[in-house]
């Protein structure tokens, strides 16, 4: 009998939790379409604490706009206030006008085919009166714009990549984005095996939180340089190439 006392509250337990995460979920799209005026698809939800939400945060969502799976963000409701909710779905658009703006420095400076992402990282209270048809470039002109912006660069090789060979596009596109006037800036490299496929992996590298050595890939090494590195020439960027293990 009381095993099966037991059992029965697990089942109710699992299935409360469940019901929660969709609600919660519900609410979050209920709130980000009512917001945007947007349709939105929801690509996972990470479960938070209904006992601590406080010190863990409550149930993320990760979405995207509704046939633009390239728009995707992070939306959750507020740690501190129920019924107030967050999103990155502004940064989103505006990471997606950089990867336009970028595209074709990109493809010049590496002269070969990359997979890139711009990652943009803004505190919310910076950009919390900002559109969804507004431009990036007209906020990073901003002074206080606090943004921190990346390029994030995968470089497909056969085998231990030929360092040298990349320290002038990288050296190139530090300096790029040194015009872009945002306050932190810089450039990761991966370089990964020909055979892996890491299309989504880029695509969501804004919200994966996932550093190029945790990838489940082969990845040789990473070249990270950043405005905080005293950078005046190409071959000083060899100094921060990065051989990975295994």
């Amino acid at each position: 009998m009381k095993k099966w006392i037991k059992l029965t509250a697990a089942i109710i337990f699992v299935i409360m939790g469940g019901a929660g995460c969709m609600s919660s979920e519900s609410k979050v799209i209920e709130h980000l379409e009512e917001k945007y005026g947007e349709k939105f698809e929801v690509e996972s939800t990470k479960e938070g604490s209904v006992i601590f939400p406080d010190m863990y945060g409550k149930d993320k969502v990760i979405a995207h706009q509704e046939g633009k799976p390239e728009l995707v963000f992070l939306a959750g409701e507020s740690r501190n206030e129920d019924g107030v909710y967050y999103d990155t779905f502004i940064l989103s658009i505006w990471s997606n006008q950089l990867d336009q703006l970028y595209q074709e420095k990109v493809k010049q400076a590496f002269n070969e085919d990359v997979e890139f992402k711009t990652m943009l990282f803004v505190e919310e209270e910076k950009y919390a009166e900002e559109k969804k048809d507004s431009s990036v470039t007209d906020f990073l002109q901003r002074d206080d714009n606090g943004a921190l912006l990346t390029l994030n660069i995968a470089v497909k090789t056969d085998g231990e990549p030929e360092v040298e060979k990349y320290l002038d596009p990288v050296y190139e596109l530090l300096n790029e984005l040194k015009e872009s006037n945002a306050k932190y800036y810089g450039v990761t490299v991966g370089f990964v095996d020909s055979s892996e496929n890491v299309s989504d992996y880029m695509r969501t590298s804004n919200v994966n939180n996932i550093d190029w050595s945790n990838l489940d890939a082969k990845v040789y090494g990473t070249i990270m340089v950043d405005d905080s590195m005293d950078i005046s020439s190409p071959e000083q960027i060899k100094e921060y190439y990065q051989p990975q293990e295994g």
